[in-house]
């Protein structure tokens, strides 16, 4: 064998530590080219100024090809220093897209073979090591704990935000209604979790998925022994194995939240050091599209501000990929979600692009899948993709709660429909919603999670798709003025420009065209290359402003991790510090000071009982959906105003910014209000119902954890009741004698709170006729179908009745008439 090294008169060659130059080197295939000069400005920059960075943000648009640019960063690390260099990917799919990706371009790597051990490349720092996040972060990962981790020098975290959510699963265990310790749990905790709503108690006990109560921090810290001796029988079980390491030590950092189908332990609080791997890597480099919000990477992965702050970015390109986003029910009302659903979910032998749906659960697919649309299962996911991308869009393809981790590029995916607002699946994260109603961090999640769905369909520069936005709740947050704030520059524009050709369209209504041909035909400007629509996107994205986000959330999410991490450890003292300033000098709103209050309570229970008693009360005063304390809270009765309904009507009004606003938000209310819909959005909508008609509202079960489900006065000192059961199949034809017995003991608690103050009682529910072995102890009314249909109807005609009108000056009496002609009024509510 020739020794070439020896012809070249060096005993060593020099490896390349320039990741520019060592793509010039690389064995690639011949259908690779050059690097972008996207991709050679963000290596170049990270060469000459941030490759001494320990944590480093890259952010890139779709399609930038940031899985080249990780896999470069770390091979020119490893030319560096020979230490081991790993590339962690969302799930095992996306990881077996990096490697082909590495295949193609020449780079060496390894992966974890079916012995599942560490390979000696990688421990070596030969080759770089492409695995997925659930193999790194778990309680019996191969890369070990703590002090007996794996020395890993350099870490490129793919997809980051996505990678958040899989790591805190780690941390957690949850038990099905079928398992022995979810009736457990239900035994030991019966009384405390009834002080916290003992309807919503006995909804849980008959297995409704979507009531969900905490188990309060005092009982769950008094009764931590028992619960660790009764956990520590189940550790060797699917459910616990993975999680137990952490768990064992630790039941201090853990809450407990129960529903009608499972029970959920999660931390509060992600140590993310236990996996010293990633914790104490010399490198840490995360890749985020341009869309996303990297603030949670501070308290979801111990990122400092100023990594947050100083993302490496492109500053020459402000947008990519063309995006023609539609909102349907704002070309013509006809337009709405079922109409959508219908026309797009058929099957259709001659369609030479995919068609996509996003909903935001398994209980949304039903109609798609009646109408021949395949409805994607956890374990079937990728072999769909794999179908559309081998030319298979005859059949509609529903993916459900599924926004990231899905790359629909091309014709896989032209027309992309996102259907309803996500919602968070886990117990804890809905339990943060609930309670924090006005948060930006929950806002900033939930805007997250629908521009990860609006990129699914748009996977390069060049690549380009239709969004079709419905479901009037997800059309309220994104239209709305109060929510659409939480979308990044690029998104918000997008938007604006489909509202631009939204009234644009208008012009062909005016003249006679049907709305759905209104609708298709921008969809063929877009899918026939119009020169027209091309010129004008591109001409409004260059056109786009970018601005620099003013908010606390970095310092706020920095405090809450300094604090968590102190409670962690026991200085339960420097904790209370910590978020006692926070309350003190950060935060104004008063919803959220009774979230981070009941924190503070949490921290004080293991220094004084009475004072962290003290510190909920004062908690649940200022944010009702938060614990109600052991001791100190009375119900206070929602006493009649003698104030004008129509001057709150008007008031309310004046919180949206126009007419289409009042329209958007009144159709987001109403949509929840519809039998089907989950208990607590059926409930907050009644209630909202409630305030847009110039009612005082509130909801005292989830109020002050007893009474009814809703409860409206203000006109004449009347009082409507509300008992709600939106999710009583249509096919039941009896109310049983539970719903029965709840409906008299809220009747009777309101003889006691309000003595014989005039009342009408009412039960929503589908079947009127009552069981045998059932009775109502005072009067009730049914409102069925019909009944709840038409007052859905009256309410929307009511606010159309406002198109030509100026709201700040529109008279009583005009809005009087109103009222009546619509059967508003307190008499015909009352029939």
């Amino acid at each position: 064998m020739v020794d070439f090294k020896k012809r070249l008169g060096k005993k060593k060659i020099e490896k390349k530590t320039n990741p520019i130059e060592i793509y010039d080197s690389l064995d690639r295939r011949s259908e690779t080219g050059p690097l972008r000069p996207a991709q050679e400005f963000i290596l170049s920059e990270w060469n000459e100024k941030r490759r001494n960075d320990n944590n480093l943000i890259v952010k890139l648009h779709t399609g930038e090809g940031k899985t080249l640019i990780g896999l470069l960063i770390l091979q020119a690390q490893l030319n560096t220093e020979q230490l081991p260099s790993l590339y962690i990917c969302p799930n095992k799919y996306l990881a077996q897209q990096v490697i082909l990706e590495a295949k193609k371009f020449g780079i060496p790597y390894c992966q974890i073979g079916i012995d599942n051990n560490l390979p000696n490349s990688f421990l070596d720092g030969k080759k770089i090591l492409i695995t997925y996040v659930q193999k790194v972060f778990n309680g019996k990962t191969i890369f070990g704990l703590n002090n007996n981790s794996i020395e890993v020098s350099n870490i490129v975290l793919d997809d980051s935000h996505a990678c958040i959510d899989s790591i805190k699963d780690s941390f957690t265990i949850s038990f099905d209604k079928s398992h022995e310790m979810y009736d457990y749990f239900i035994n030991l905790f019966e009384e405390d979790i009834k002080a916290q709503g003992e309807g919503s108690f006995f909804e849980i006990k008959n297995g409704d998925y979507n009531t969900m109560l905490p188990i309060s921090y005092w009982s769950w810290l008094d009764r931590k022994t028992e619960i660790l001796e009764k956990l520590t029988e189940y550790r060797g079980e699917t459910e616990l194995v993975f999680s137990w390491p952490f768990v064992k030590d630790n039941i201090d950092n853990y809450q407990a939240l129960i529903s009608g189908n499972e029970i959920e332990i999660s931390p509060y609080h992600i140590p993310i050091h236990h996996f010293g791997s990633f914790n104490n890597a010399s490198h840490r480099i995360l890749m985020s599209a341009t869309t996303q919000d990297d603030s949670f990477f501070i308290k979801g992965l111990g990122f400092n501000i100023e990594a947050v702050k100083t993302p490496l970015i492109n500053p020459k390109q402000k947008w990519s990929g063309e995006k023609m986003i539609l909102i349907p029910s704002l070309i013509h009302d006809s337009l709405d979600r079922d109409t959508v659903v219908n026309f797009f979910a058929k099957q259709n032998d001659k369609l030479k692009f995919g068609i996509v749906f996003l909903t935001n659960s398994f209980k949304k697919t039903q109609q798609h899948h009646s109408l021949g649309s395949v409805v994607a299962k956890s374990d079937d996911i990728y072999s769909q993709i794999v179908k559309l991308k081998k030319g298979y869009f005859g059949t509609p393809v529903v993916f459900a709660n599924r926004y990231d981790g899905i790359d629909l590029p091309d014709e896989t995916c032209r027309i992309l429909i996102i259907d309803s607002k996500p919602f968070f699946n886990s117990l804890s994260d809905r339990y943060e919603e609930n309670c924090r109603v006005s948060s930006d961090l929950i806002n900033i999640k939930i805007a997250q999670k629908i521009e990860q769905g609006i990129g699914r369909s748009v996977r390069g520069e060049k690549d380009y798709s239709s969004i079709i936005i419905i479901g009037d709740d997800l059309v309220r947050f994104i239209k709305s003025s109060k929510t659409n704030k939480y979308f990044s520059d690029q998104t918000r524009k997008q938007v604006d420009i489909g509202l631009e050709i939204t009234k644009m369209s208008q012009e062909e209504l005016d003249e006679g065209k049907e709305p759905k041909k209104v609708m298709i035909g921008l969809l063929n400007q877009l899918l026939t290359r119009d020169d027209g629509w091309k010129a004008f996107y591109i001409d409004e994205m260059d056109g786009m402003q970018v601005h620099s986000k003013k908010n606390n959330i970095y310092e706020l999410l920095s405090v809450e991790y300094l604090a968590e991490e102190a409670n962690y450890i026991k200085d339960f003292e420097k904790a209370h510090t910590y978020l006692q300033d926070l309350v003190d000098n950060k935060i104004n709103d008063i919803y959220e000071k009774g979230w981070y209050l009941q924190t503070l309570a949490r921290y004080n229970y293991s220094l004084s009982k009475t004072d962290s008693n003290n510190i909920q009360k004062s908690s649940f005063l200022k944010n009702r959906q938060m614990l109600k304390p052991k001791e100190g809270i009375s119900y206070k009765k929602l006493e009649y105003i003698n104030e004008n309904r129509i001057h709150r009507i008007k008031e309310w009004m004046k919180t949206c910014s126009s007419y289409q606003d009042i329209i958007i938000t009144v159709d987001g209310i109403l949509s929840d209000f519809s039998f089907g819909i989950d208990s607590e959005k059926f409930e907050k909508a009644l209630q909202e119902i409630g305030i847009i008609l110039g009612f005082l509202s509130e909801r005292p079960d989830k109020e002050y954890k007893k009474g009814p489900d809703n409860l409206w006065c203000g006109v004449d000192n009347h009082y409507f009741l509300f008992e709600c059961k939106s999710e009583v199949n249509d096919s039941r034809s009896e109310i049983n004698k539970n719903e029965a017995g709840q409906m008299n003991s809220h009747c009777g608690w309101f003889t006691s709170e309000y003595g014989q103050a005039s009342v009408t009682n009412i039960l929503i529910i589908p079947t009127k006729n009552l069981s045998y072995h059932a009775n109502f102890t005072h009067k009730v009314e049914i409102m069925k179908k019909g009944k709840l249909k038409n007052l859905k109807l009256s309410i929307k005609s009511f606010f159309k009745e406002f198109k030509n009108y100026n709201i700040k000056e529109i008279s009583d009496a005009k809005m009087q008439e109103f009222i009546n002609n619509h059967k508003l009024d307190i008499k015909c509510i009352d029939r």
